[in-house]
C-alpha cells in the first residue's frame, strides 16, 4: 500500500466508514460503519455485496477503539506547550464525555491543526498496523 491509500484509509475512517483492502489489487472499498451510520444503508448495497462476494480476499480495515482513541488524545497533550490549555485537556480527560470536552477545547484553540495533523498521523500508523496484523 502506498502512503496516499493509507492516508485515504485514514481519512474514510475519520469520516465514519469501514474500509477494505483488496489483497490481490490492492483496490479500496468502503461504506459508512453500520454501528454508527444512521441512514439507509441500502445506498451502499452494491458495494457491500462486492466486498461480500469475495470477503475472503479483502483486509477489513475499522476505527479505533474508544480505548486507543483516549491514548491519541493524552499523547497530543504531551505535546501542548501553552501551560493553562494543557491542564484544560488533562482535566478533561479525567471526567466524563472526554472525547466531545476534548473536541469543544481543541476547536476552540490555536492547537486545533496541530490536532488534526497528529489524529490524520496516529490513524495513518493505525492503519499500516492493521494491514500489518494480516
Amino acid at each position: 500500500m502506498t502512503e496516499e491509500q493509507i492516508k485515504e484509509i485514514a481519512e474514510l475512517l475519520e469520516c465514519g466508514n469501514q474500509c477494505f483492502i483488496h489483497v490481490k489489487n490492492k483496490t479500496i472499498e468502503y461504506h459508512p460503519d453500520p454501528d454508527d451510520f444512521m441512514s439507509d444503508m441500502e445506498l451502499w448495497q452494491d458495494v457491500i455485496d462486492k466486498i461480500e462476494s469475495d470477503f475472503d480476499e479483502y483486509i477489513k480495515i475499522t476505527k479505533m477503539d474508544s480505548n486507543t482513541s483516549f491514548q491519541v488524545m493524552a499523547k497530543f497533550i504531551e505535546i501542548v506547550k501553552t501551560p493553562k490549555l494543557k491542564v484544560k485537556l488533562e482535566n478533561v480527560l479525567s471526567k466524563s464525555k472526554p472525547f466531545r470536552n476534548f473536541k469543544y477545547i481543541i476547536d476552540e484553540s490555536e492547537y486545533r491543526q496541530a490536532w488534526f495533523d497528529f489524529r490524520l498521523n496516529a490513524n495513518m500508523d493505525w492503519v499500516k498496523e492493521k494491514i500489518n496484523e494480516k
